[in-house]
């Protein structure tokens, strides 16, 4: 990838963050100024600012609560949290998930696309897991170059004892165990090497086990989520 490509997905991505408001003060700042001179980072910025307002017909409108006063004065008056990684920021997640999960998964690719990879490596693999009366919501995004499965828990979480185990399932194959996920909301996973080439048109599952994984090698609980892996 030529020096000219990393700068292209660099700004693609930076006006993606800025559009959405995610970028940390000092970083907007810079990336304002620059949008002054630079009719091109513009138009990239225009065109996130305009696919982002498409997504809100899709969410209902709500009043604002009592307390919101309040807590908009306690965020300009206190001390702000060290921001986040765009992966690990659960709120930005959640209320892309709920309207379009494509955007999620572009935003989730961009970042992934920054490491350098070989031709015809750069594949990406996404999957949202949900079950329809499951709490359990999970996003993944995989990379076969490297092996690294990368999951993020949106909401739900295993029972006091239990464990939420990830499982590959090929075409009719039996089910693979990619492991236990972690109890951290943000999670890398590495994939062993004889599943890597194995994640087309596959699904991810995840089922409730016992503390530290299944026993037998197959799912014993309750199919809690699944979700079909798409190439992006």
């Amino acid at each position: 990838m030529s020096t000219d490509d990393k700068r292209d997905e660099r700004d693609e991505l930076l006006a993606a963050e800025y559009a959405l408001g995610v970028l940390p003060h000092a970083e907007r700042q810079a990336f304002a100024a620059r949008l002054e001179k630079e009719p091109d980072l513009r138009r990239k910025t225009e065109n996130w600012d305009q696919h982002l307002f498409e997504l809100s017909d899709e969410i209902d409108p709500a009043a604002p609560r009592s307390d919101l006063l309040g807590t908009i004065e306690d965020r300009l008056f206190t001390p702000a949290p060290q921001p986040v990684s765009w992966w690990s920021s659960l709120g930005v997640w959640r209320g892309l998930t709920a309207a379009s999960l494509a955007v999620a998964v572009t935003l989730g690719a961009l970042y992934i696309n920054q490491r350098p990879v070989g031709p015809g490596d750069a594949r990406t693999y996404v999957s949202e897991l949900a079950g329809e009366n499951s709490p359990v919501r999970v996003v993944a995004l995989y990379e076969p170059a490297t092996g690294i499965l990368k999951v993020n828990r949106i909401q739900g979480a295993s029972a006091t004892g239990r464990a939420l185990e990830l499982w590959l399932i090929e075409g009719s194959n039996k089910p693979v165990s990619l492991g236990v996920l972690p109890a951290a909301q943000s999670a890398s996973l590495s994939v062993a090497n004889d599943l890597r080439e194995r994640f087309e048109d596959a699904v991810l599952a995840i089922s409730d086990e016992p503390e530290g994984g299944s026993p037998t090698g197959q799912p014993t609980g309750a199919v809690l989520a699944t979700g079909k892996m798409t190439k992006v």
